[in-house]
């Protein structure tokens, strides 16, 4: 038996032996290659637990001749909406013996194509998932043609060879201008991060054209945009909102407003309340992401709903699919209006 700082290395035998199970068994349970029951699962973690085992991911990497590791980009670690996400997934990875590495590009494009080029010396099999981004064609390309299995996240797949997961922001904009029509608001308007991102320029592309749809003429009109509100975006929507209601009035505002996230919602709630304004009776508001927060706020937030764990459970089943078959998959996950007090 090999030993460790002068210690003895726990071996895989001994956590099955305590857990009273097979080898097999345990193996399963740490590199996710067969499903273990419940009651398992807990034993050999009790074991793991017990026993201090740390299992050799590197020797377990070498023998498949291919990574265990998993990178994450996403546009801000501060976001709750892709926290929410990734916390889910690296559960699902975390069990099957990954190590996940998350890493920010601050929705800076050259930031993201950084991050994308120094993956490129990563092992056969390494996976690599990146929430949003833009113009980064050639880096993924680049990753591959070295067998590194590339996820797109929240944004329009239209690379090749890449598997991607994504809401359908396009239906449910047609949805909430609906639903604020049938509640009698004349006119809507479009509160947004002026950004490349995908998943977002999907939303203000859709609000324009479902505008249009329901007989507005001058949609561009209603579509208040700034780059800041990409960033701190509670504090940034209601410095915009303060700044729009201060220099129109009432009847030159559209009656309802839909926000690109839940925290722009927020922001704009309360500038539109120190302002003297109600809510929902000169303003309707509508959010997007359902964050746990958009229940706890007064009035209660009305939005968009995605569902964040079943997108990172999905994550993860593009993970699995594609090393049981080496082929991509293109997941469109739906979501909803959940209807609150804001409009």
């Amino acid at each position: 038996m090999t030993r460790v700082n002068g210690k003895r290395k726990v071996t895989i035998r001994q956590v099955a032996r305590r857990a009273k199970v097979s080898v097999g068994t345990v193996s399963n349970y740490l590199n996710g290659t067969a499903v273990v029951s419940k009651d398992r699962s807990e034993r050999i973690q009790e074991a793991i637990d017990e026993l201090d085992y740390i299992p050799d991911m590197l020797a377990s990497s070498l023998r498949r001749k291919s990574s265990r590791d998993i990178h994450v980009l996403t546009p801000n670690l501060n976001n709750g909406f892709y926290t929410n996400i990734i916390s889910s997934f690296m559960n699902y990875a975390y069990q099957a013996g990954y190590t996940t590495h998350i890493s920010g590009y601050e929705y800076s494009s050259e930031m993201e194509k950084r991050h994308l080029r120094s993956l490129e010396t990563s092992k056969p099999g390494t996976v690599v998932i990146i929430f949003n981004g833009y113009n980064d064609e050639t880096e993924i390309k680049r990753l591959i043609k070295k067998d590194i299995h590339v996820i797109l996240a929240d944004r329009q797949n239209m690379i090749q060879n890449t598997s991607g997961i994504r809401f359908d922001n396009h239906e449910v904009i047609y949805e909430i201008i609906e639903f604020l029509k049938e509640k009698e608001y004349k006119s809507v308007g479009l509160l947004t991060e002026l950004t490349r991102l995908e998943n977002v320029k999907r939303r203000r592309d859709s609000f324009v054209e479902a505008m249009k749809f329901f007989g507005c003429e001058n949609p561009e009109s209603f579509v208040y945009e700034r780059e800041s509100l990409s960033l701190d975006k509670l504090r940034n929507g209601y410095l915009y909102m303060k700044e729009i209601l201060e220099n129109h009035s009432k009847e030159e505002l559209p009656q309802a407003w839909i926000a690109t996230s839940d925290y722009l919602a927020i922001g704009l709630m309360r500038a539109v309340r120190e302002k003297g304004y109600s809510i929902p009776g000169d303003f309707g508001v509508v959010g997007y992401d359902n964050l746990e927060l958009s229940a706890y706020v007064s009035p209660k937030l009305t939005t968009v709903s995605q569902d964040q764990k079943l997108f990172g459970q999905k994550l993860w089943e593009a993970v699995e699919h594609y090393n049981e078959t080496g082929s991509t998959s293109d997941i469109l996950l739906p979501q909803k209006i959940v209807i609150r007090e804001s409009c």
